[in-house]
Order: C-alpha cells, then structure tokens, then sequence
C-alpha cells in the first residue's frame, strides 16, 4: 500500500495497512492520533476515551488546566522524540505556535509527510520559531495564505501597543484592554509588557490558568488575576494593563478595548487593532514551504481570502498545490477512479464494524455509511471485498466481523 494522505475525521497518513490520524475531529478511525497543540479545534481526540492520543506533556497539562475533562489513552511524546507505527516513523518538531506545539514528521520506506498543524516561523516573545523539514507531500495549514496577511514586525507591534497602552490610553485615564486568544497571543502580550514596561498586567481567570502552566514550564511571566482583590483594585486604579479573550465582555466605564490578532491586518482604520499572531503569515508561508523542497503541497485551514493560495504555488513556484479533500493523496498524486473510495469506503465500515461478535444491521450500514458520503454501490462493494477477504461474514440481513479461523 502507498504513502498516502486525506481528510477524514482530521488528518490520515496510511502505510501498508497502518496509519495515523493527525488532530482527529472524530473518533472514526481507530489508528493512534496525534494532538499538534491545545486549541480547542486540533484537540478534539481529548474528547474521545477509546482512542490512542500523542502529544506534548505541555498540551495535556494547558488541556487540564483549561478545564477538559481528562481521556485515557494518552502517551506523552517530546519536540524532538521519535516513534514508530508499524513501518512509519514519527518524529516531532517545535511548531512555534503556543506552548508545547509541535510538527509532525512521518517517515516511511516511500517517503516523508511533513504536516504543520498551526505553526510560525518568526521567533515571538514566549515561542521559537518552527524550522523547515525535507519531505516528500507537505500538509501546510494556510490560515493566512493570502498577501493582504503581511505582518510588520513582531518589535514593531511591541512598541506599538505599548506605546499606545503609556502614552495615549492611562494618560486618560482609562486601563488599556487587550482582547485576543486567551492561549498563545494572551501570553505573548503578557511578556512584551512584563520586558518593556513596569506596568503591573491584569489578567482574566482564562488567561491567568493558561498562563499558569507557561509559568510551570519555565516561562517567565508576571500578571494578577483579574478576580483576585489585588486585580480588582488594579482595574479600578487604572495604572495597569488587562488582557482578555476576543469574545469577552468586560465590564467597566473605564475600559479602552483592542484587537490583538493575525485578522487585525484587515481592519486597519476601524479601531484600535494589533496584528500580532501565533500564525505565519503569506511571506512566511512561503519561506517554509521552499525550505521544505516538498514534491507536492496539501493545503488546510484558510477561507475565501485564502483560496487562490494554491493557484500562487503553482503559477509562482511551479508546485504541484491542492487543497487536502477525502480523495486520496500519494507522492505520484491523487488516487483517481473508484479504488479510492473504495479505499476510505473499506476504511469507514471497518470504524463502523467493530466489536466481535456483534451483528449489523444492512438498513442501518447503509444509512451510516450515507451519512458519510459513500453511495449504496461502493458499501456494498466494499462489503463484497472484505467478506472475500474473510474480514466480514454475513449472517442473514446482518453483518459481523468474521471469527478467527473462519472463510
């Protein structure tokens, strides 16, 4: 079986009949997942007890703080640690993102997957900076792979806040109030004024608990709770600094809010925004992906702004580009005609078909294997394969994983 890549309930690589799945959204697949970092949005496998989860201790540890309740199955791997999976080699890098981020690399006798989850490549005030790996099919999250995401930088937005936050909000006054992801960009904004200011900074309950583990992990950050007594007075004094996450409504007559965030170099002129992010932006892209001298690059994440990224790598750099979709992807390129879905269809009735000695019923395979995308003729044939193969028996109107020993 080939090197392959494709979208699936997260991110799956295959090697001869192994695979994992790469920030799984689901609980479809059984192969081992890998968590890239504690975003809500790549940590779902936390959610799911019976899958197999790899990630930094960092990432469990801001996932517990943050209030997730605790999944078994979890293995702690390093930045830097190596694992296998079946004839596949795993290997982590640094992502430069947020705490305990990482890159995964995975090696096999056909070549190299390099996949991003959400990465950097400038050095920041709490991260440093992901480096570029060979690989054969690069999966590059593309958040802002669009030039109009062109961030000055990261010194510049420093001063900038700071010079806004002591020479033009306090002077009035009022308390200067960062809103913006209260992990990664919260902490950053903590260190710029705890290195180029004295001003104490408040911070809100969320903030404060992740911070707290930056803090375990040898970060060197000054703030005070913003429910504390001491945070409370600070707020009402005004001789401070708050920061909080973007959805939050802070409440106070005194409060002068800003955007702290990668969007912020759209709104330029329609209040007061810092583009400061833990993404890399276009020019950064780019960079990464020649550094890697990928064979093909797989695009996810991004929107309408972004999706000419693509069309740029080909047109530009003469890069055999696509976004990443359930079709199936190899180094040579994308799996044509019906074998790969036949392939994702086998894949779906296996994650269905699980527990031995347990019957299905065909109306409700039919009715799943629906739901997922795949027509009453690509089940049934796929169910045909494996019940040649011995991997399934009929039994009347049902189906069952077949006994050892069996046809």
């Amino acid at each position: 079986m080939a090197l392959s890549v494709r979208r699936q309930g997260g991110v799956v690589v295959e090697y001869s009949g192994e695979g994992v799945v790469l920030d799984p959204t689901s609980e479809e697949l059984p192969y081992p997942s890998i968590v890239t970092h504690a975003h809500s949005d790549h940590a779902s496998a936390f959610r799911f007890p019976a899958l197999h989860k790899y990630s930094t201790p960092q990432t469990y540890r801001l996932l517990e703080r943050l209030g997730w309740r605790r999944a078994g199955g979890w293995h702690p791997v390093s930045i830097g640690e190596r694992f296998r999976v079946g004839d596949m080699e795993i290997r982590t890098h640094n992502a430069g993102h947020i705490l305990g981020s990482i890159t995964v690399e995975i090696t096999s006798p056909e070549g190299t997957v390099l996949y991003t989850g959400d990465f950097n490549v400038e050095e920041s005030y709490t991260m440093e900076p992901a480096r570029p790996v060979s690989c054969d099919i690069l999966v590059i999250e593309t958040t802002f792979g669009s030039p109009a995401f062109s961030f000055p930088k990261r010194n510049e937005v420093a001063i900038e806040m700071v010079e806004w936050a002591v020479l033009d909000v306090i002077p009035r006054g009022r308390v200067p109030v960062f809103k913006t992801d209260s992990l990664g960009n919260a902490q950053e904004i903590i260190s710029i004024f705890n290195r180029l200011t004295k001003l104490p900074v408040v911070a809100s309950p969320t903030v404060a608990r992740a911070s707290d583990v930056y803090r375990e992990y040898g970060h060197r950050l000054d703030y005070i709770e913003a429910d504390s007594k001491e945070g409370r007075e600070l707020l009402e004094s005004g001789r401070c600094v708050y920061v909080t996450p973007k959805g939050s409504r802070p409440s106070g007559r005194r409060l002068e809010p800003s955007l702290a965030s990668g969007w912020a170099a759209l709104f330029r002129g329609r209040g007061r925004s810092f583009a400061l992010s833990d993404h890399t932006d276009f020019k950064g892209l780019l960079s990464f992906i020649k550094g890697c001298s990928p064979r093909r690059v797989l695009t996810f994440h991004g929107g309408p702004i972004t999706k000419r990224f693509t069309e740029y790598l080909r047109r530009r750099l003469g890069l055999d580009a696509k976004p990443l979709t359930n079709m199936e992807e190899t180094i040579s390129g994308t799996v044509l005609g019906g074998e790969g879905r036949l392939k994702a269809c086998r894949s779906q009735l296996l994650s269905l078909i699980r527990i031995p000695g347990f019957t299905y019923s065909m109306p409700w395979l039919m009715k799943e294997m629906a739901r997922r995308g795949f027509t009453r003729k690509e089940t049934e044939e796929a169910m045909r394969r494996l019940v040649e193969e011995g991997i399934l028996e009929p039994e009347g109107s049902e189906m069952k994983l077949a006994e050892p020993g069996g046809q």
